[in-house]
């Protein structure tokens, strides 16, 4: 039995995307097996995750059966500082204390967002194994998903890290309102002329903070390829991200690559679809411009009239997430008595829903890292439409078991939808195609190799 620390930038029941679904996931099996495990994770707010937001330092709890140490916004924010995304100081005393306490047999990185890579050191100087089990692009891009402000997919930084200054840093600098914001709160009295000046006001700060904000961004690439060399082992779930990983510098030698897995008792009671008269297209994640949901609404607004009578698009997710981007999805929808926003639910209800999808769409405009929903599809015989990018690609074998389409081309997409729709031996070709699906024990099992693999290796040293 080991006693193993698990990382994640966020983690339930405040968050509940892909990483927080797979770091619980391998918790819980984990635990199963006999291990002692305790979930380390930051508690961010979604929208600006630089607002400081009550005083508290910390907060345990337990989720499912998993202990759970949270950082909260008084911690993590503390004496902030533009570098602390990526390395902070003021969390070593908490790292220490904590592994001091909890004494863990190696410690599993799945996120260190909101947590900086300063976790590795504290660890490493304990003599505690490190591995990291990526689940995005934080290593090499600072708004992971490695899109430019074109819309364009990007290969990690410039050797000066020049687009990530007009990439990434702009982000770091607030708006005029949050500027003024920030004023008025500390002296109310003057709020009044805060806000008349709060252009001008807003416009002096970022001129004046610009400096610093470069300089942590062009440090960036350097410091993290420095801190992932440290690592004891890095699995990666694509070849795609081995492959980025190594053009940005890290060892090849430490990357593995090892597919996630899922949780299949429930999905695979769902693999005989509910009868319809319609053809139902399905999209399930978070309503945000990366996940390209706008493009699989035009897609669906422009189906020819055969098709549109045939077919109902249902989108889950949080409404309330992004509340701008949702209401321009709301517009482009308006009119069409077809699409259905359907809110949020369980993750024990994922079969349920599938079972009601005839197809799944996953319109990302970045590159994704094979998302558990869509192995989630796979696993329930549901076939999938996907961009043709990255880690999608790599599960989706075109017009065998689902099809591809053109990054950020809604004509395209709009297109593979009228291959299937109405086409039901097309249709039952793809479904027939579709393999098993692994489970979260299979992954399970190659994690706990490394970790033999890494205490063994830290023996010998």
């Amino acid at each position: 039995m080991k006693r193993v620390l698990l990382t994640s930038h966020k983690f339930f029941p405040e968050h509940r995307a892909g990483t927080e679904v797979l770091t619980l996931r391998t918790a819980q099996e984990l635990q199963r097996r006999g291990h002692e495990v305790l979930v380390l994770a930051a508690n961010p707010p979604d929208q600006d995750a630089r607002a400081r937001v009550g005083q508290a330092q910390t907060n345990r709890y337990t989720y499912e059966g998993i202990p759970v140490v949270i950082i909260e916004e008084g911690l993590r924010l503390r004496n902030n500082d533009f570098y602390h995304e990526y390395d902070n100081p003021d969390l070593v005393p908490f790292f220490n204390d904590l592994l001091d306490e909890f004494k863990p047999d190696i410690v599993q990185i799945n996120h260190c967002q909101n947590l900086s890579a300063t976790i590795i050191d504290a660890a490493k100087s304990r003599k505690i194994p490190v591995i990291l089990y990526a689940t995005d692009f934080w290593f090499i891009c600072p708004i992971v998903q490695l899109i430019l402000p074109d819309g364009n997919v990007c290969r990690g930084p410039a050797p000066d890290a020049s687009n990530c200054a007009t990439c990434y840093t702009p982000h770091l600098l607030p708006d005029s309102s949050q500027v003024a914001e920030a004023l008025a709160a500390r002296l109310p009295i003057a709020a009044p002329l805060i806000r008349v000046a709060q252009p001008a006001l807003g416009a002096a700060y970022r001129e004046l903070k610009k400096p610093s904000a470069l300089a942590a961004t062009k440090a960036r690439p350097a410091y993290l390829r420095q801190q992932a060399n440290k690592l004891d082992k890095i699995l990666v779930p694509t070849a795609l991200m081995r492959d980025l990983f190594v053009e940005n510098g890290i060892d090849r030698d430490l990357i593995q690559v090892c597919h996630f897995g899922i949780d299949l008792e429930e999905l695979v009671k769902h693999t005989r679809k509910t009868p319809s008269r319609n053809f139902r297209i399905g999209y399930i994640g978070t309503f945000y411009n990366h996940k390209g949901v706008d493009l699989l609404i035009n897609a669906f607004n422009n189906l020819s009239p055969q098709s549109a009578q045939l077919a109902t698009l249902k989108l889950y997710g949080n409404q309330n997430q992004f509340p701008d981007y949702f209401i321009e999805l709301q517009k482009l929808a308006q009119g069409n008595a077809n699409i259905q926003f359907c809110g949020t639910f369980p993750n024990s209800d994922y079969g349920k829903i599938m079972q009601d999808l005839d197809i799944l769409v996953v319109p990302s405009r970045w590159y994704e890292n094979t998302p558990l929903v869509m192995q989630s599809a796979l696993a329930t015989r549901t076939p999938l439409i996907v961009t043709d990018l990255g880690g999608m690609s790599e599960l989706v074998e075109h017009e065998r078991n689902g099809l591809l389409f053109k990054l950020n081309d809604w004509h395209d997409l709009r297109d593979q939808l009228e291959r299937v729709i109405g086409n039901r031996q097309f249709y039952e070709h793809l479904v027939s195609n579709i393999a098993d699906e692994r489970s979260v024990a299979a992954m399970v099992d190659d994690i706990e190799s490394v970790y033999l693999e890494t205490s063994q290796k830290q023996g010998q040293d």
